[in-house]
């Protein structure tokens, strides 16, 4: 199998599963992710299914992942009429000419089947249930596990909040207790990922990401074990340095093209300090774990020349 833009042999379907929590900037990560043309992605598929049972969580993402769209009409449907664009070239070459072909599951099972990576973003529910995909000898999926530092995270969550217009959470998802809560949860079990499948999970700082983002997509392909291309550096490029892109991208709120250097600690410009400490509080625990600084007085919180971002620790 070659890849369509870049010609390069791909002898092996990847299937890859991007794990984060919302606005920990996963939609940026994913489009780096999907940046060879021959990926297949899904965005999101458990989302409207958070509250059902964990078991037919784990059984939609392994039909995800082995193309079952047949024995799965409604996500199908779901699939092909998301608000995001799962597959840029099948929608702008096809469906808007053919939208018969479009709404054929055999055409979206082919694309699947014949995709050299297949890539999932989930961000409604807790890491724990992924342990489920790697146990399964079926599937040879690998985790990016995507954090980011739970007071930007919080920052970006309220800031968006406050626009309104669609763009609301639920109050348990402005909650600070149950936010620190859904991150000490996925810490136990990205500890327990590290130590029982290494080769297959990995974790990504947002922050590192977004400060050194050519060094963080070579290890991440690297750790796929999918070629890191001209094209894929190019997406790169383009998604985090802002280059030819309108104000108008640069500042959306949903947008993936960002000075991503520029935007890393802007939280610290948009917290007061009183909601800092509270939630230095709460996921203290996370906090170190993770590598990121605390602020004990208001002075260290203002100094500039104490950045957040530490050494990431050992999670063992």
């Amino acid at each position: 199998m070659t890849d369509g833009q870049s010609g390069r042999h791909i002898s092996t379907k990847h299937q890859v599963l991007l794990w984060t929590m919302m606005r920990s900037g996963s939609r940026m990560t994913q489009d780096m992710l999907q940046a060879l043309s021959c990926t297949f992605p899904t965005e999101e598929p458990l989302r409207i299914h958070r509250h059902k049972r964990p078991e037919f969580l784990i059984q939609l993402m392994k039909d995800i992942f082995q193309c079952r769209f047949f024995e799965r009409p409604d996500f199908f449907v779901q699939w092909v009429n998301g608000t995001s664009l799962n597959h840029e070239n099948l929608r702008l070459r096809l469906c808007k000419d053919l939208p018969r072909l479009c709404s054929d599951a055999r055409l979206t099972v082919a694309l699947c089947q014949t995709a050299c990576v297949q890539l999932v973003r989930v961000a409604a529910v807790e890491l724990r249930l992924a342990m489920a995909l790697l146990q399964d000898s079926a599937l040879s999926v690998r985790i990016v596990h995507l954090v980011r530092d739970p007071r930007a995270l919080m920052a970006s969550r309220e800031a968006l909040h406050s626009i309104g217009n669609g763009f609301e959470f639920d109050d348990d998802e402005i909650n600070s207790t149950t936010i620190c809560d859904r991150y000490t949860r996925d810490l136990a079990s990205a500890r327990f990922l590290t130590q029982r499948f290494p080769s297959r999970y990995t974790l990504l700082r947002y922050e590192d990401l977004g400060l050194h983002p050519e060094r963080e997509v070579q290890r991440l392909y690297k750790f796929l074990d999918i070629p890191y291309t001209s094209q894929v550096a190019n997406r790169v490029t383009s998604h985090t340095l802002g280059f030819m892109k309108s104000e108008f991208w640069l500042t959306h709120p949903f947008s993936t093209f960002k000075n991503s250097s520029a935007k890393v600690f802007a939280w610290r410009g948009q917290m007061d300090f009183s909601e800092v400490t509270r939630l230095q509080q709460e996921c203290g625990t996370v906090l170190r774990a993770y590598g990121y600084r605390t602020y004990p007085t208001l002075h260290l919180y203002h100094d500039p020349h104490n950045t957040p971002l530490l050494p990431l620790p050992p999670l063992l």
